[in-house]
């Protein structure tokens, strides 16, 4: 027997297709993909087995499906986690460029606050920011200006996505900006003037149909708000690419009643490059909607259905990784406060500020986080995972360095992701044989 052992993080589900069982393997560390005949891949662990395919041994150690016996692959983790952590290949920004808001969401996490970033403020953060990418030198920079609504503060928002267009573009970084926003305020002008300083898409919040959103997603002033956003939707359609944000409540059944807002944008000729379903998550203080990600089955079923519309991009696997665990990724607050997450107060655990630059002594308290025996030694989705959202960690246990474990949810949409690879592995495969086999039949008409 030869010293191999399957890595823990191989994810293994047996795939039947005429009349033969194949193995799809998917390895959460490395993101690898493979699909072999079972016996090929039992035979591996079977003690007689006499290497007699060295070739397929070689591909599935170098995929990390494979590990020699005595490798400790929590040390190969910690030893991966913090490649990725310190990667600046890519550097982004989550910029909240006001806290005010002419929405009254009936589940937004955060407090309306009657703040928004400053001109001076919003110049020092990309000294800071351009800082940074001069010192760090990734091929990629990719931001995302949020609030409140950031349509409420464009001028802000225009003046610090130019100035950091304008640097990237002079040094050859490829440079791109998203906004999120509630839809409300969307123009035409508006849009074509943030294309000019690398505007890729924007981010649209719609909780349904007009029946479902208009209750959720009110006005200030407690006025509906869906037909507006349909409206400005179909203005804007084609100039830039739009993603539906839907944030549905899995304690209710309205989410059944998704179609119609598809045949809305239909009928209005609406182009959605994407949708994305999150649930309504619980957030601090008082709150309604305590159900959280319930059911998983709906996310997913919902992520499908929207497939069969068009409306959603080719899949990736899925994880739950806190960006406030990665090197790279910033979030800058109205007041100037560098802060771990989008999702807390102003100032909120602030760990820097844009005229001081990063507390690293604060950076390295606030980030501590220690995983359990269960996540770090033995679970085969940490990869994935790490630990999880540390806002709802923050919400349930009142630890921003706690454990969010969603295993049942994560493993139920990479079950169906590798499943779904696993076909279309074995279609192409067909496909091909049936290429091979009309070339001979095209080579043997020739010949005779």
């Amino acid at each position: 027997m030869h010293d191999l052992k399957k890595s823990r993080f191989t994810i293994e589900m047996p795939i039947k297709a005429d009349m033969e069982t194949y193995m799809a393997l998917y390895q959460t560390m490395t993101g690898a993909f493979v699909l072999v005949p079972e016996s090929d891949w039992s035979d591996i662990f079977n003690p007689s087995f006499d290497l007699s395919d060295p070739e397929l041994i070689d591909d599935l150690r170098d995929q990390g499906f494979l590990v020699k016996a005595d490798v400790d692959e929590t040390v190969v983790f910690e030893h991966w986690k913090q490649q990725h952590v310190h990667n600046y290949d890519t550097i982004t920004s989550k910029v909240n460029v006001t806290r005010k808001c002419n929405n009254r969401c009936t589940y937004c996490i955060l407090d309306y606050e009657a703040r928004e970033m400053t001109p001076d403020t919003a110049r020092a953060m990309d000294e800071f920011y351009i800082d940074t990418i001069n010192y760090r030198r990734p091929f990629y920079v990719r931001d995302d200006y949020l609030g409140g609504e950031p349509l409420l503060n464009t001028r802000v928002l225009m003046a610090s996505a130019g100035r950091r267009f304008a640097h990237c573009r002079k040094n050859n970084i490829d440079y791109a900006f998203t906004i999120t926003t509630n839809g409300v305020l969307l123009t035409p002008a508006i849009v074509s003037k943030m294309k000019a300083v690398g505007l890729a898409g924007i981010r649209v919040s719609l909780a349904g149909p007009a029946q479902v959103h208009d209750p959720l997603r009110p006005s200030a002033t407690q006025a509906k708000t869906y037909d507006t956003i349909i409206k400005n939707l179909k203005s804007v359609s084609g100039m830039t690419p739009i993603t539906i944000e839907c944030q549905y409540d899995s304690g209710a059944t309205d989410y059944r009643l998704m179609p119609e807002m598809y045949d809305d944008f239909k009928k209005h000729d609406i182009a959605i490059n994407d949708i994305h379903f999150t649930p309504i998550l619980k957030k601090r203080g008082e709150c309604r909607f305590n159900t959280g990600l319930g059911d998983p089955q709906i996310a997913l079923d919902l992520m499908k259905q929207a497939r069969e519309y068009g409306y959603c991009s080719e899949r990736e696997a899925p994880a739950s990784l806190c960006r406030a665990d990665f090197k790279a990724m910033f979030v800058f607050d109205t007041d100037g406060s560098i802060i771990p997450c989008p999702g807390l107060q102003e100032g909120e655990m602030a760990y820097g500020h844009v005229f001081k630059g990063v507390d690293f002594i604060a950076e390295s308290q606030l980030l501590t986080r220690k995983l359990p025996e269960k996540c770090l030694d033995q679970c085969d989705l940490l990869p994935i995972c790490m630990g999880g959202c540390r806002q709802q960690a923050l919400v349930y246990q009142g630890d921003f360095a706690g454990i969010d474990c969603q295993y049942d949810t994560q493993r139920l949409f990479l079950d169906d992701y590798i499943r779904e690879m696993a076909v279309g592995a074995l279609a192409q495969d067909e496909e091909a044989q049936e290429e091979e086999a009309q070339e001979e039949v095209t080579c043997m008409e020739k010949a005779a």
